[in-house]
């Protein structure tokens, strides 16, 4: 039996020596090992750090071509907020550029290009940016008289909201496309979904549309 005072190593069967040569023959991978969790760590710092000045150089990016609308020059704003969006996309800042350069082109009556646009950066735009993306879409697509369009950008952005008061207004404003486009089924459908939600602040108009809908007759 191994007395109790023994070296941890030999109480459990290693031999102290056997250790000491394994370390020996394996001191290079035992060195190729400790550089690797160095790199691995020293990586994720790096990364952090760009990330972060990223995003810094976007924020000051933005703000200049923010400047540049507001000083009257609306053509370089443009130009500028597209240079943000291209060099900055899933940044904050990068998003806000591309929210605002839709705005813009939204001003200038250019609705087709705004959308396309939105649609370009929305994939890598930060999820707390999903919502206001859809309903720019849902906006431009209103003006373009494409109301099936807007509705479907209207429950995008419900869903992506996280915010249950948005949720309801943007489900409701799908269902005013939804109905302006002469799809009443999925209009009556949303109305009936939120006229079953007691206390919400939707709840009484979604009852209104719903009469309204039904007193209407069924285009063939």
């Amino acid at each position: 039996m191994t007395a109790p005072n023994q070296p941890a190593a030999r109480r459990y069967g290693v031999d102290e020596e056997s250790m000491s040569e394994w370390f020996v023959h394996h001191k290079r991978e035992i060195g190729w090992a400790a550089l690797a969790v160095v790199l691995m760590v020293g990586g994720f710092w790096f990364y952090e750090r760009s990330r972060s000045i990223k995003g810094q150089r976007a924020e000051t990016a933005y703000f200049q071509a923010r400047q540049s609308m507001v000083s009257g020059n609306p053509a370089g704003a443009v130009t500028d907020l597209q240079r943000v969006v291209s060099r900055y996309e899933g940044t904050q800042a990068g998003a806000q550029a591309a929210l605002t350069l839709a705005q813009a082109q939204y001003d200038q009556k250019k609705y087709k290009e705004g959308i396309e646009g939105l649609k370009k950066a929305e994939p890598k735009a930060p999820d707390n940016f999903k919502a206001s993306f859809a309903v720019l879409e849902a906006a431009g697509y209103e003006e373009l008289k494409d109301f099936a369009s807007a509705a479907e950008a209207f429950k995008r952005a419900a869903a992506a909201t996280r915010f249950p008061a948005e949720k309801t207004q943007y489900q409701a404003a799908a269902a005013r496309d939804f109905a302006a486009a002469g799809k009443v089924p999925e209009a009556k459908a949303i109305w009936t979904d939120l006229a079953k939600e007691e206390g919400s602040p939707m709840a009484a108009e979604a009852r209104v549309r719903l009469g309204e809908l039904a007193a209407t007759p069924m285009k063939i």
